[in-house]
């Protein structure tokens, strides 16, 4: 039966797209995630402005004016890590919701904030130190308590998001929540699961959590005399506020306490060092640093309002206090959440770049990534023991951080064949947890450049050397491009960037599995076993595909060094090719099934 929703989601046109962003998009049916779009939303990197966006501002991290997306990533805290030691203050999300509610009223389009988090991260190689509550200082971050300083700083982010959604015309867009990119990917790559059990014995996860729960929910007051602007008067000096440390916060910058201060080593009230200590001190703590402290030593809370599960050792006890944490201060339908894998889970990325039967597929990635997930991680895909009030609202998949001209080593070239397989691969995995919405985050977005563009993106601004992806003209084609590509660039020089088509690949069965003596416009043309047989200059609907049988709800674009809708950190927005691509998809975009 088709609901009232859906049926208005059919009737949006190119001139009645605000029906998207509007009831719409806040609309759920299945296949789709709470508050997002009922069509296949795009996303890209971001991050707080230092002046607010205007519709022609350029060069800051949410200078989204004229470039619509539906949702805006950035790493939580200030080091892109998890920041191990280091209680973070919520002030990307405060930030970002500021920017996305002025862009949305900019672009006449609804956006959302994505938080990236890190409550323990592999990204570096294995580690448990992240798992550790302990109150001996880690060698590496000197910080102590790891787990509960975690814990607090994701739901720190979860209140924040959930008490300051972007709002558009009268319409709240909750923020989400990416939980920990790598880890699981990394976990399983190399078997490091008996390890990550042994460092999360009983009762560890519960103290870290009560010590969390004491520090969030208590209320507080906070004398405040601090003025960082040295300002003979403003709103917050030598005012009194109560309530929670994040609620106490938020008050503070609604005062216009300057948020460079929060984001400083030195801020009396919530610093951003390890162990919250003020500037180089090792003993004097900022106020959040004080609570912190008392809660260690006496982790009271109301047990009424917080009834804290009983959560079990080992890896999947530890997921699900994250979920529980993310639940219990935003309630289903708000702030959502999804956990990550990765390509390479299951020993490398190279599997993807072969001729593969579906059943080849679930046998080399789908039926041993799901396997693992139901073992050892059930609660970041399916509904574990807590029950299906805390199950993610989706899961995530990324590729590999780069353009794929920047890292052909790490498996990065992909043709059509290896994005069919990804998407036939993850549908698999989406399949067997009932369907779950899938995003697909930091996909590389920079296009196939072709002899005449006018501005092809040159690597490093040098001419003659380019930068290139294929994901985006997978999914939306690109008409400048010859059937045949027979005007791909074709340079020289014996690097990726600087050959492009003539680049030789290397074809053998554990790298690229193409045609021995391939170059790569060869590689790219070959389809379902046949040369020449896969026309990159048209729509060939794999958006269709990926939001169909793949379960796809979300394409999340670019990273800090990785092509971008715009220019914000040390990526390229290719001279806004794909920010056009988007807002002509806009017109008419795919419908989630």
């Amino acid at each position: 039966m088709m609901t009232v929703q859906k049926a208005a989601a059919l009737l949006c046109t190119a001139t009645a797209l605000a029906c998207a962003g509007g009831v719409i998009s806040s609309s759920r049916a299945a296949g789709t995630v709470p508050g997002w779009p009922l069509y296949l939303a795009m996303g890209a990197v971001g991050g707080p402005n230092i002046t607010p966006p205007t519709i022609n501002s350029r060069g800051g991290d949410d200078d989204f004016g004229g470039r619509p997306v539906d949702a805006v990533f950035k790493y939580a805290g200030s080091n892109g890590n998890g920041d191990p030691g280091m209680i973070d203050p919520p002030t990307n999300a405060t930030r970002m919701t500021g920017d996305l509610t002025i862009l949305s009223g900019l672009n006449s389009h609804p956006m959302r904030v994505a938080i990236v988090e890190y409550t323990a991260q592999m990204s570096g190689g294995f580690a448990t130190a992240d798992f550790s509550n302990s109150p001996e200082a880690d060698p590496a971050s000197g910080g102590t308590y790891l787990m509960a300083r975690h814990l607090i700083s994701l739901a720190s982010d979860t209140i924040a998001l959930n008490d300051q959604p972007v709002v558009y015309n009268g319409v709240r867009y909750y923020g989400t929540q990416i939980l920990n990119p790598d880890l699981m990917g990394a976990i399983q790559q190399g078997s490091f699961i008996g390890s990550v059990n042994a460092a999360l014995p009983a009762k560890a996860v519960d103290t870290a959590v009560d010590e969390a729960l004491c520090f969030l929910t208590t209320s507080r007051s906070y004398f405040n005399t601090s003025n960082p602007n040295g300002l003979s008067s403003a709103p917050y000096l030598n005012k009194n506020y109560t309530g929670t440390p994040v609620a106490i916060l938020e008050q503070m910058l609604a005062d216009t306490y300057p948020v460079w201060s929060i984001n400083s080593p030195q801020d009396p009230y919530w610093n951003t060092s390890s162990n919250n200590l003020m500037g180089g001190s090792s003993s004097s703590y900022s106020q959040v640093g004080v609570w912190f402290n008392k809660c260690v030593a006496k982790p009271t809370y109301n047990h009424t309002l917080y009834k804290r599960p009983v959560f079990k050792a080992g890896f999947d006890g530890w997921v699900q206090a994250n979920n529980w944490l993310i639940r219990t201060f935003s309630p289903v339908g708000q702030v959502t959440f999804g956990w990550q894998d990765n390509m390479w889970a299951v020993g490398s990325g190279y599997w993807l770049h072969a001729d593969l039967t579906s059943a080849a597929i679930a046998g080399i990635y789908s039926k041993p990534l799901s396997s693992w997930l139901s073992k050892n991680a059930p609660s970041t895909i399916a509904t574990g023991t807590l029950g299906a009030s805390y199950v993610p609202d989706y899961f995530a998949f990324d590729r590999y951080e780069t353009d794929d001209s920047a890292s052909p080593g790490e498996a990065t070239l992909y043709n059509a064949r290896s994005w069919d397989n990804y998407l036939t691969a993850i549908g698999q995995v989406s399949a067997k947890f009932n369907n779950i919405p899938l995003m697909l985050w930091q996909i590389p977005g920079s296009h196939i450049p072709y002899v005449g563009e006018a501005n092809p993106e040159n690597y490093n601004n040098t001419p003659g050397q380019y930068v290139f992806s294929t994901a985006p003209v997978y999914f939306f084609g690109d008409s400048k491009l010859e059937a045949d590509l027979g005007n791909i660039i074709a340079g020289s020089g014996g690097t990726t960037n600087g050959e492009v088509g003539n680049y030789a690949m290397n074809c053998g069965p554990t790298a690229y599995n193409c045609n021995t003596g391939s170059d790569y416009r060869q590689y790219l043309l070959a389809y379902k076993g046949q040369p020449n047989n896969f026309n990159w200059g048209k729509n060939n609907k794999k958006l269709k595909l990926a939001a169909g049988k793949s379960h796809v709800f979300a394409i999340l674009w670019g990273g800090g060094n990785t092509t971008n809708v715009i220019k914000n950190f040390s990526n390229t927005d290719d001279h806004g090719w794909l920010a056009g691509k988007i807002i002509n998809y806009y017109k008419k975009p795919t419908l989630i099934p």
